[in-house]
């Protein structure tokens, strides 16, 4: 998919932080929810991207329930992509008659980034017969997997944190982060930038630690970097003095930045030091909140994100913006927000002539398997044959849009979507 782009508007508004139980389940055709965010909220307040969502479409009857779990409680959370997913859904309902005329419900349950509790969460959601699971980001879903295998669920877009939804049999997913990203990332690096020595600072936590030595280094050497510095941080350190030191001491033509929570203080230091190459990080290091606390020093650095920039100007951009004004005016556009509205956009536009008769757990798949190249919303076309991502075989799509920090802002660094392509291979 090409589209054509232009530069991320600053967009305001506070996030109300709202404890949230864990494990508390619920339901709704598409309401709110609110949360704390480890990203910066953000509204189109006074950003010309209406659009008319045309006629009233009303669905009506027996709703058809899908179930999704998302991080909604811990020191990282995600309430955005449960938000948009909501809208979303509310939109369809409303305006293009849900699927097969009936309206689509979503209960959720609010999970804590915990296997135990994601699997207590899937057993609860189970109790209300879902379809089908509506994926949503959350770290726990080793737990919540094996539920649904157990009862040959249908598992359809979210956000894939781990392999374990990333390779389950059932599921369909239309973007990849963790994985496509960093290698995209690494791979543009080598290929775009001309990158030949880079350091890579990273979490040294489970998480981080494959993502850094399991993606982002084997990568960047596949694609023809021949040096790669590895720096491990820990998550519990509040110095990164030492951590900064080792990638600058390596003389890096690039700074690759994995570490999530630390990104603004590493920025911070790479500036002060007077670090003067080349930068690449992960989405949440270009959140309002980590660009502010970078103290400048986020200028300039490209990261991969697998949706169009939500203020690109498309007409998918704008109706996302539209419909978030509409049902959901205090949702952080972040990738993961993108992320849940396009998850629900392509299930409706896949399944919504269905009867409910229909939506089987084979049929389901197969519509999603059928075919090539279908169309993604906002993001590239997708084709589920399993082949997409080695070692995730639920992965649709890799290909990821490049953009850069530039001062407060966020502009697109490249206008086509990038894949890693070969160059990334599975370590185990």
């Amino acid at each position: 998919m090409s589209a054509k782009l232009g530069p991320k508007v600053a967009l305001a508004a506070g996030m109300a932080a709202v404890a949230m139980t864990a494990a508390a389940c619920g339901s709704s055709s598409g309401g709110s929810s609110s949360g704390s965010s480890s990203s910066s909220a953000s509204t189109n307040a006074g950003v010309n991207t209406s659009v008319d969502l045309g006629a009233a479409n009303a669905a009506s009857g027996t709703p058809i329930v899908f179930g999704v779990l998302n991080l909604q409680s811990g020191p990282v959370t995600f309430p955005e992509v449960l938000q948009a997913e909501q809208a979303a859904v509310k939109y369809v309902n409303a305006y293009k008659g849900g699927i097969g005329g009936h309206p689509i419900k979503l209960v959720t349950c609010a999970t804590d980034g915990t296997p135990a509790t994601s699997a207590r969460c899937a057993n609860q959601i189970a109790d209300q017969k879902p379809v089908a699971i509506l994926g949503g980001a959350d770290t726990g879903a080793p737990g919540a997997i094996p539920v649904w295998q157990r009862l040959d669920l249908a598992y359809i877009g979210g956000v894939p944190f781990t392999p374990v939804e990333q390779n389950y049999k059932n599921a369909v997913i239309f973007s990849s982060v963790s994985t496509s990203d960093n290698a995209a990332a690494s791979v543009y690096a080598a290929k775009k930038l001309g990158v030949k020595k880079a350091a890579v600072i990273y979490t040294s936590d489970t998480q981080g630690t494959a993502t850094g030595e399991g993606v982002i280094i084997p990568t960047m050497k596949n694609a023809g970097i021949t040096s790669v510095t590895k720096v491990g941080l820990s998550p519990t350190a509040s110095d990164v003095s030492s951590a900064v030191a080792s990638a600058m001491g390596a003389s890096p033509d690039l700074i690759y930045v994995d570490a999530p929570a630390a990104c603004p203080n590493i920025l911070s230091s790479l500036k002060q030091l007077g670090y003067k190459g080349k930068l690449m990080g992960v989405d949440p290091c270009t959140s309002p909140k980590a660009i502010k606390g970078a103290n400048g020093g986020a200028d300039g650095l490209i990261f991969a994100s697998p949706t169009l920039d939500p203020t690109a100007g498309t007409d998918e951009t704008n109706l996302m913006l539209t419909v978030l004004k509409k049902y959901a005016p205090d949702t952080a556009l972040d990738s993961l927000a993108s992320i849940g509205f396009q998850s629900v956009m392509n299930l409706q536009s896949v399944l919504g002539k269905s009867a409910p008769a229909d939506l089987t757990t084979d049929k389901i798949l197969a519509a999603f398997r059928t075919g090539s190249a279908m169309a993604n919303f906002m993001g590239h076309d997708y084709t589920c044959d399993g082949k997409q991502l080695a070692g995730a075989t639920a992965v649709c799509n890799t290909y990821e849009q490049m953009r850069e920090v530039k001062g407060s802002n966020i502009a697109v660094a490249a206008k086509d979507f990038f894949t890693a392509g070969s160059y990334y291979k599975p370590t185990s």
